[in-house]
């Protein structure tokens, strides 16, 4: 919080210097010894102006712009904190160290906004490790949404062709179909279980039997009552 604030502070402070220590007194001494020097400071002047004007209006883009071009037409380090500036405030964040850096190295003597550049130079870098990691984060989401993609497709690939295979060829299926209800009638359902639930009095091996054992004893009876009865013990010899 404090290095933003101080940035705020500076911002305005930075953007005076450059015009009032680069594009000022120097001015009348360049332009008495090279007249062609005196254009290109002039146009430096103007693209500062412009650079100035459209960094307070939040015009960032168009302010970066122009303070390049300022630097181009006379590279003085302070035009480098400019275009820092606004990088920083394009969310910029590796671009504005950069330009920091630069600011810092290519000055004559250390500035006096040094210690504030220092910091902005590390909220700068941490800016960097927080978008390094929030993109490594949608690659990874992405990666995972890719697979689980390519998972469905698959699946739904594999469906589609057991379809096609059963449409190629109706009789396969016709054929299983077939032998689960062969199967099924070989066994019908139920079938023990009704005889084996019918009552002992209608079931036909229960009145044989009855039969057959009234027909024994009716023939022993008879046997019993006869006027001669037969020996039934075993003869013997000569008898």
């Amino acid at each position: 919080m404090r290095s933003l604030i101080h940035s705020r502070r500076i911002d305005r402070k930075a953007l005076s210097l450059v015009l009032a220590l680069s594009l000022g007194a120097p001015l009348q001494v360049v332009a008495a010894e090279a007249p062609t020097a005196s254009s290109s400071e002039a146009q430096a002047r103007e693209k500062f102006s412009e650079g100035n004007l459209a960094y307070d209006l939040g015009e960032f883009d168009r302010g970066l712009k122009a303070f390049s071009e300022a630097y181009r037409l006379k590279p003085l380090p302070a035009f480098l904190f400019n275009i820092a500036q606004c990088q920083r405030q394009l969310n910029n964040p590796s671009r504005a160290a950069f330009f920091y850096r630069r600011y810092l190295a290519l000055s004559s003597e250390e500035p006096a906004n040094a210690d504030v550049v220092r910091e902005l130079i590390a909220e700068m870098d941490n800016k960097v490790r927080v978008q390094e990691e929030q993109r490594r984060e949608r690659e990874r989401f992405t990666r995972d949404r890719e697979l689980q993609r390519a998972r469905e497709q698959a699946a739904l690939a594999e469906a589609r062709a057991s379809q096609a295979k059963l449409a190629a060829n109706p009789s396969a299926a016709q054929e299983k179909n077939g032998a689960s209800e062969a199967l099924a009638m070989q066994v019908p359902e139920g079938a023990v279980t009704a005889q084996d639930s019918k009552p002992w009095s209608r079931r036909w091996y229960v009145w044989a039997g009855v039969g057959a054992a009234a027909v024994l004893a009716g023939g022993a009876v008879w046997l019993a009552t006869a006027p001669n009865p037969r020996d039934t013990t075993l003869g013997t010899v000569g008898r």
